[in-house]
């Protein structure tokens, strides 16, 4: 899975015969920005997380260990993901993969997010998605620093996560694609919009409508 920011604007060029060709339409993963992406993984987990709070006494939990930090960051979790983005330089569909190993977790490990396992969860998650997926990945002793954590503490963490997942880290650009639309569905209108609209689609929100605009009018 290539392709890590894709802008979300593209510009008509020129051919040798001197007419105006416009670009390709971006396909729903190339127009969602990273803020985009963002904001749903943290807002997602912010939600999982309040819910286990709210539900602590009526849930069982699994031993997780070494998915677990006795420092919790003082950042938000919107703030912590753009940090890692900064400092792993890790590419969107990698990190769509890293959060989908902790969708994962939950589901197969009744693991029970909190704020004192999140933060390290996200990092351990997004290096290892990191060094199954991309070529250029550095050692743990410089990831751990994004957090605060040690590398003792990074390390038993990401073996833990890959023995739990069962060493099944891949996923199919299909199910990637899946949490763009996800994403896509949880935009505003307005972006919404945007995207049919580069799509050459007229659309009328209020109305509910997209229409496929006539080619013929287009140079």
């Amino acid at each position: 899975m290539e392709n890590k920011n894709t802008p979300n604007a593209q510009k008509s060029t020129i051919n040798e015969n001197n007419k105006i060709e416009n670009p390709k339409p971006l396909t729903i993963a190339e127009f969602i920005n990273e803020d985009e992406i963002v904001l749903f993984i943290s807002t997602n987990f912010n939600s999982i997380i309040a819910f286990n709070k709210e539900n602590k006494k009526r849930q069982k939990r699994s031993k997780h260990e070494y998915i677990h930090s006795s420092l919790t960051p003082v950042i938000s979790l919107e703030g912590f993901l753009k940090l890692i983005i900064k400092y792993t330089e890790i590419e969107h569909n990698t990190l769509i993969v890293s959060y989908l190993y902790i969708i994962q977790l939950m589901n197969k490990e009744n693991f029970i997010l909190e704020k004192n396992n999140i933060y390290l969860l996200l990092l351990t998650s997004a290096v290892l998605a990191k060094k199954v997926l991309e070529d250029l990945v550095s050692d743990n002793s410089y990831y751990c620093q994004i957090g605060l954590f040690t590398e003792k503490e990074l390390n038993l963490a990401e073996y833990s996560l890959f023995s739990r997942l069962d060493y099944k880290v891949n996923y199919t650009m299909e199910e990637v694609e899946q949490v763009y639309n996800e994403i896509f569905a949880s935009l505003p209108n307005q972006r919404k919009i945007e995207y049919f609209q580069q799509q050459n689609y007229n659309v009328n929100i209020d109305k509910h409508k997209i229409n496929k605009s006539d080619n013929k009018n287009n140079i």
